[in-house]
């Protein structure tokens, strides 16, 4: 097969296509799409044309298609750049759209070519109203993530971060629940000033290397004071750590998933922050992300992430909420896998990532049908769905064991190697980190129970519905994803192998690397 790719030509032309093709397809969902879901509630007749969620499901199937020809193009064995694209943009900046891949980035790029079109359609009754413009912002957060995860120029990398915040926003501020703007404020003022903060720093990186070029090849060369990489490290980890929602900047993140419409939901806990840390905020700043002070601080709060995220998930009387808390739970392994910097713990927090992208979304799927039937997230609102919706039950059980990290789950394979990749270097965070996966079952099993085997209302829900068609291949398309790399890890793990050592060793021994501390004499 990759042969068969390779003779297409694929490789030369998939990334430009991933990021253009999401763009011209939101246009055209917004021109040609038409809102059918009004004419069978009997609130406005059809302008004519295609039902605008078919398009737009129909363009992201075929996004989720190029991710997988990207995957069968790409060869372990070689190092570097693959699917290279380079095009002269702003040449009086340095500026080029340069996009390429490795092995750190083409898991993500394949998962959240996988999970955007399942969200879509399983969520397919979940926005009822402008349909045309809520599938056009789709589409446009789509070329945003795609973008963010293959963007080699800073700037673009920042056009592409911008395209994705701003959907997002619209996203949740229109189609909330009851209307509900206030989350969708809180959202885009945290992100704004870290995104603005990272803009400086990134002007700030330019002229130091004389406005010659943006690229991140270029700029990892150039040789920066300490103080100098502590600050613009700072405005990094302040867009990508607030994004990821790391404790103490997570607070906006349970409030924007409980009322954003669950296909928001789902992009909203995607770990795009997590993935920049690791190719963008390290690899430019290692001696500031190795500093003693700035690295233990960080390595403290992503424990405390952990914890903290768990011990309130337990406390939460709301599915959507309880599901928050724990992707906040969930980015403290991640956050505490990039900052170790060992080979397994990066590994790690890359398999957690995508862990987090199908388990968390599958989560959030099931949370948003059961919404939609019942009209309500509250667990105290469910109870005994085992027996009455046996297939969504199935789902929900699947999704919550790689969520509390199960062996023979995606969610073991990531939390066992972040955890083991930790304890050589940093012992006692490895043993506290660890408790955050015995709450993880406490407040898993506990949700499983209530909404499975709790007492169930027959009037209430005397007319719930199992999984129809669309939701059950499109969760059974997850769950594959959680049993596939949870039994067989080892082809994400081979393309992890060779980026995760260049990394580490361009932290410790690049132009930027922390100086040695020489060696003290004992002698006279």
């Amino acid at each position: 097969m990759h042969d068969f790719l390779v003779s297409l030509g694929v490789d030369r032309w998939v990334l430009p296509v991933l990021i253009g093709w999401p763009v011209v397809a939101a246009v055209l969902v917004r021109l040609l799409g038409c809102d059918t879901s009004r004419e069978r509630l009997g609130t406005e007749a059809p302008s004519g044309g295609p039902d605008a969620r078919t398009l737009t499901a129909a363009a992201l199937v075929v996004e989720g298609l190029l991710t997988l020809a990207l995957w069968g193009v790409f060869d372990p064995a070689r190092d570097g750049w693959q699917a290279r694209w380079d095009l002269p943009w702003l040449p009086d900046f340095g500026s080029t759209v340069s996009l390429g891949v490795d092995g750190l980035s083409l898991p993500l790029v394949l998962m959240t070519g996988v999970v955007l079109p399942v969200a879509f359609i399983a969520s397919w009754d979940n926005v009822r109203v402008r349909t045309p413009a809520f599938g056009a912002l789709a589409l446009l957060l789509t070329s945003g993530l795609m973008g963010v995860f293959v963007a080699l120029d800073l700037l673009v990398f920042y056009l592409a971060w911008e395209l994705m915040l701003i959907p997002t926003y619209l996203l949740v501020g229109v189609w909330s629940t009851a209307g509900n703007t206030r989350a969708s404020l809180r959202y885009v003022l945290f992100t704004l000033v870290g995104s603005l903060l990272m803009l400086v720093a990134i002007i700030a990186l330019w002229s130091v290397g004389d406005g010659s070029s943006m690229h991140l090849d270029a700029l990892s060369t150039l040789t920066l004071s300490p103080t100098a990489q502590l600050l613009m490290f700072g405005a990094f980890f302040a867009a990508f750590g607030v994004k990821s929602a790391l404790f103490p900047f997570h607070t906006w993140l349970p409030d924007a998933q409980q009322v954003a419409p669950t296909f928001a939901s789902v992009t909203l806990g995607l770990k795009v922050g997590a993935y920049a840390i690791l190719r963008f905020a390290i690899p430019l700043f290692p001696a500031a992300a190795t500093h003693d002070t700035v690295r233990m601080v960080i390595l403290v709060l992503s424990v405390v992430s952990i914890v903290y995220g768990a011990l309130v998930a337990m406390a939460q009387k709301d599915l959507k909420r309880l599901i928050s808390y724990s992707s906040i739970s969930h980015l403290g392994f991640i956050m505490l896998g990039c900052f170790t910097l060992t080979q397994q713990s990066v590994e790690g927090a890359v398999m957690s990532i995508v862990n987090s992208g199908l388990a968390t979304s599958a989560l959030f799927l099931v949370a948003g049908m059961l919404e939609d039937r019942t009209g309500s997230t509250s667990l105290d609102a469910f109870g005994g769905m085992a027996r009455r919706t046996p297939m969504l039950a199935t789902m929900l059980v699947v999704a919550m064991l790689s969520t509390v990290a199960l062996p023979g789950t995606a969610g073991f394979v990531g939390e066992f190697l972040v955890l083991i990749g930790t304890y050589a270097e940093f012992p006692v965070l490895a043993v506290v980190a660890t408790t955050g996966v015995v709450f993880a079952a406490a407040y898993g099993l506990k949700a499983l129970q209530g909404v499975l085997f709790g007492p169930f209302d027959a009037e209430r829900h005397a007319t719930l519905r199992d999984l129809g068609f669309h939701e059950r291949a499109a969760l059974v398309v997850l769950a594959a994803g959680i049993v596939a790399v949870g039994v067989a890890p080892a082809p994400v793990l081979k393309r992890l192998d060779r980026p995760t050592q260049s990394l580490i060793e361009a932290v410790r021994f690049g132009p930027n690397a922390p100086a040695p501390t020489p060696p003290v004499s004992l002698g006279r």
